[in-house]
């Protein structure tokens, strides 16, 4: 019997979107028939290309999208937009100019629109009502190796998941029981622990299991292998739980050199078309970011003329990909001192700090000009928070003495980010800070998409721009 998996909801959910767009573009066509039916489905065909490809290069077929409704909409959003233009240059394009019917063509875009919204948050939110409730995606999981680090991991996911996990634990087995010895009745997490390899091998035969996690360590990869080696009889995911203050494998993939196979453990971050969209984004926002705040930026400067003597704009080395120093603009906030190289950073309450200077730190806006950096390529918009070259976070101790520090130096920095909006604004200076931005900074390398950064933007404006932590 084939099982239901991630992949095969989320086909389903992309043909439901296709299939609502179809209904919508019939229904238009049966109302108004402004278009033959030829031309209706090239230019459907178009915008249903686009508005899939928009959504699977964003991320957006995910299964835990589909239980969020303002998410659901705003994907829908993202990639309605660009496919409806799409339709529209191409029906001004081949149309001639006295047989078009704009009115009809907008009526045609209500339509898909409604239609499309109907289809998420009616068909699709019954549909993943059903597939909760009857756990299709559930998958049962054994674990065989040491028991220590099988409690472990059954905790961890515990923690993390809760009782709406996805992985339902049945049964642990010790991989040093020795064949033919009685199998223990002992119980570890209130799972049994049924013996060793062969009784595992056994137990499939009666037992659906859709996955077996290997928990051994990685001082020992020869019981690994051997391990690994007998689940060949076995249909089902097999997984060996890594240590990752041994080895981090954020990035593994299975390669080949020279015709051998290699494990590539780091991948350059938003390469090709990623990149590409990336690029995209950042001077998009940051163009409309500019015309949109000029006028906020010449008042700004006006004030701080006013308040003090030195210039407007504040230009401090920073660090960037790859780990190239460029000069950060930002807003003049506090008195000039020619002697603060940046490195002991900002403290609460900094009598440096200027009446107008701290209105626009408050405020975030003296931060606009790092729009000009994403302009010149060496910032985006959103990324990992760029800082001052051996920036100091506590006593003989450098930011870049903390472990896994220069992994952020893989993407550009930016204005807002992931740190940014869980609490890392104002001053970095605790240790325990500054590992937590690094934390949330690699998390957001890891799991880039340009929806996660359409949320850190909505987010940084709604909540992440004023607060207390902002000084």
């Amino acid at each position: 019997m084939t099982r239901w998996t991630h992949g095969l909801v989320n086909r389903l959910v992309l043909l439901c979107d296709l299939a609502m767009a179809a209904l919508a573009a019939a229904f238009v066509h049966w109302r108004w028939e402004f278009l033959s039916w030829s031309q209706m489905a090239i230019l459907w065909v178009l915008g249903a290309v686009t508005f899939v490809q928009i959504l699977q290069i964003g991320r957006g077929y995910r299964v835990e999208h589909y239980v969020r409704p303002l998410r659901q909409i705003g994907h829908l959003v993202v990639a309605g937009v660009p496919a409806g233009a799409v339709v529209a240059i191409c029906y001004f394009a081949l149309i001639p100019i006295g047989s078009t019917n704009l009115m009809a063509l907008l009526n045609w875009g209500i339509a898909t629109a409604v239609a499309l919204i109907l289809g998420r948050l009616v068909l699709v939110r019954i549909g993943m009502m059903l597939v909760q409730s009857h756990a299709v995606l559930r998958r049962n999981v054994v674990l065989i190796g040491d028991l220590g680090r099988a409690r472990d991991l059954i905790r961890r996911y515990r923690e993390e998941e809760g009782e709406d996990g996805l992985l339902s634990f049945t049964a642990l087995f010790d991989d040093t029981h020795e064949p033919g010895a009685t199998a223990p009745s002992a119980e570890a997490d209130g799972l049994p622990v049924l013996g060793g390899l062969k009784d595992l091998l056994e137990y499939v035969k009666h037992n659906p299991v859709d996955m077996v996690v290997v928990t051994k360590s990685w001082n020992d990869p020869r019981a690994i292998s051997s391990i690994a080696n007998q689940m060949y009889q076995i249909a089902a995911d097999v997984m060996v739980e890594l240590d990752p203050d041994r080895f981090s494998l954020n990035y593994a993939n299975l390669t080949r050199i020279a015709g051998e196979p290699a494990l590539q453990v780091q991948q350059q971050p938003l390469k090709g078309s990623l990149g590409l969209l990336k690029g995209v984004e950042d001077y998009v926002v940051a163009t409309i970011g500019l015309i949109l705040t000029a006028p906020i930026l010449l008042l700004a400067a006006l004030a701080i003329k006013i308040d003090s003597p030195g210039p407007i704009l504040f230009r401090q080395p920073r660090v960037g990909l790859n780990n190239r120093v460029f000069q950060c603009y930002k807003l003049r906030t506090m008195r000039v001192d020619p002697g603060d190289d940046g490195s002991q950073g900002t403290r609460k309450n900094d009598p440096r700090i200027t009446k107008v200077g701290s209105f626009l730190r408050s405020t975030s806006i003296d931060e606009l000009p790092q729009l000009i950096n994403v302009l010149k390529g060496e910032m985006s918009v959103v990324g990992p928070r760029p800082h001052v070259p051996n920036m100091q976070v506590a006593t003989n101790v450098r930011y870049e003495a903390i472990r896994q520090y220069v992994a952020r130096y893989r993407m550009k920095p930016g204005i807002t980010g992931w740190a940014q909006i869980n609490g890392m604004r104002g001053g970095i200076n605790t240790l325990e800070k500054a590992e937590r931005g690094v934390e949330l900074d690699l998390f957001y390398i890891e799991h880039w998409s340009i929806w996660f950064d359409i949320r850190i933007m909505l987010l940084t404006i709604t909540k992440g721009m004023a607060g207390p932590s902002v000084f």
